[in-house]
């Protein structure tokens, strides 16, 4: 990542409501616009895709430590869900592939696999490095994350309005522990995040969980555009 994080608007003055809660709107007010994505950068999109690739080998190596690490080339990204490239690498592979559908609750469709071992188990080493080899070949798509200015931004937000708010409404989350500048240099690996279903707040109902996010919702993933 590159550029500059700035510095934090000025929070004074923030109106709250009887309950001790940020004035949302009045917090955006003084963030200003958030800042947009530029073009995605290739180099960045490129250690995403390591970073992806390392995190499956990782799941390889939790279930057979001692697993060799086969060199696999990508191929093409799976683009819009179809999913028959990997499936048909995997069946090629000889490994049982079971095609599943999804349904979400508004009705939606999604294609989908799983695995149907003849004694209901596991895949053994063997397979489940094939199945490695598959997704490293034909992965989903990676995104970039948040630029600095960006990842700044949130770190304002959250601080000027979501950890407040949630602190007001009785379900108080960890502080950041770090400084704005830290959280924007090291997104998305920061290690922190308010949460109204944090370790602090595990006496809350779900529905009192659910009534804390609503009042105190995390930017949308339309923010930056």
């Amino acid at each position: 990542m590159s550029g500059e994080a700035g510095g934090p608007p000025s929070s004074s003055g923030t109106a709250t409501t009887a309950a001790g809660v940020p004035d949302r709107q009045a917090v955006l007010d003084a963030l200003g616009a958030p800042p947009a994505s530029g073009p995605p950068d290739p180099a960045r999109l490129a250690e995403l895709r390591q970073e992806a690739t390392d995190q499956r080998w990782a799941q390889v190596t939790q279930q057979f430590p001692d697993a060799v690490r086969p060199e696999v080339a990508l191929v093409h990204e799976i683009e819009g869900g179809d999913l028959d490239p990997l499936t048909a690498c995997l069946r090629e592979a000889g490994l049982p592939v079971v095609d599943d559908v999804g349904r979400g609750e508004d009705g939606s469709t999604s294609q989908g696999y799983s695995f149907e071992m003849p004694d209901g188990g596991p895949l053994r080493e063997q397979a489940e490095l094939a199945s490695y080899r598959c997704d490293v070949m034909y992965p989903g798509p990676v995104t970039e994350t948040l630029t600095v200015e960006q990842a700044a931004w949130l770190f304002d937000y959250l601080t000027m309005f979501q950890l407040p708010c949630l602190e007001a409404l009785g379900a108080p989350s960890t502080e950041p522990g770090m400084t704005r500048e830290e959280f924007a240099s090291t997104w998305p690996h920061q290690g922190w995040y308010p949460s109204a279903g944090s370790e602090s707040s595990r006496g809350l109902t779900d529905a009192e969980v659910d009534r804390v996010d609503k009042a105190c919702p995390a930017p949308d993933s339309n923010t930056f555009g």
